[in-house]
């Protein structure tokens, strides 16, 4: 609020009740400056000032049958009164012909929960976009790994290293990756989580931050199983050939 463009604290206001013949005005002192929360207002706006008043002295200086609740507040200090509430604003405005409208929590949680569940959608289904491109990935980079040192393999078992061997050692490196993922994941996600969480409750006042390492931890086990079947099923398939077969394919 302005100060400037409201009463003054102790000033008098005018305020006319009534229309033509009827029409009178009655002087009001302001106490004090006051902001009316939200849930408590009216909805409808007009020219001039919004003021508290008393329900009695509205009564009597507007005229009873000049004064019309626009709006009811319902004082719902416990979940059973509530839902007692509820229930009977949701008869009283079904009733046929009836003009009533009513917000209430049970509504405003619904249309809130409506709009956490776009967040939830559109935030789940781009995790699981970049969950998949990132274990296309880490597929790829140890396929592409396994397949250029087909000769250095071939080479290895030709002067000494058994099939056991070469598998443990390919198995040993697809674990390596794993963990070396698991770490600069998890760096990253501490690097840039606190960032974008601060962000996000600025621009949301319902959003809280809370760092959580689970998604890190959970995907490590994905990437461990793939690290451990990607070397044993490519080097079953290049065990089919002899080490003779495989070199010359690599000269070649």
């Amino acid at each position: 609020m302005n100060p400037e463009n409201f009463p003054a604290v102790g000033e008098q206001v005018r305020v006319t009740y009534g229309l033509n013949e009827t029409a009178h005005d009655v002087f009001y002192t302001v106490c004090a400056w006051v902001e009316i929360p939200y849930d408590m207002g009216s909805r409808f706006y007009a020219m001039g000032y919004q003021a508290v008043l008393g329900a009695q002295t509205l009564r009597r200086d507007a005229g009873a049958e000049n004064v019309l609740n626009m709006c009811y507040v319902f004082d719902t200090p416990n979940p059973q009164a509530e839902a007692a509430a509820e229930e009977f604003l949701s008869a009283l405005a079904a009733q046929e012909g009836s003009p009533l409208m009513y917000e209430s929590k049970a509504i405003h949680r619904a249309h809130f929960r409506e709009y956490q569940m776009t967040f939830v959608l559109l935030g789940g289904l781009l995790c699981a976009i970049i969950g998949i491109v990132g274990v296309l990935n880490f597929f790829n980079a140890m396929m592409t790994s396994i397949l250029s040192r087909r000769r250095e393999f071939a080479v290895l078992q030709a002067v000494g290293m058994t099939k056991r061997q070469l598998k443990a050692m390919l198995v040993w490196e697809g674990m390596l990756y794993t963990l070396g993922s698991g770490v600069i994941s998890g760096l990253i996600s501490a690097a840039v989580n606190p960032l974008a969480g601060r962000l996000l409750e600025q621009g949301y006042w319902f959003y809280r931050y809370h760092y959580t390492i689970a998604p890190v931890l959970l995907a490590i086990p994905v990437f461990a199983l793939l690290g451990y079947a990607i070397p044993t099923i490519m080097y079953a398939q290049a065990a089919r050939q002899s080490v003779v077969e495989r070199l010359r394919e690599a000269e070649v």
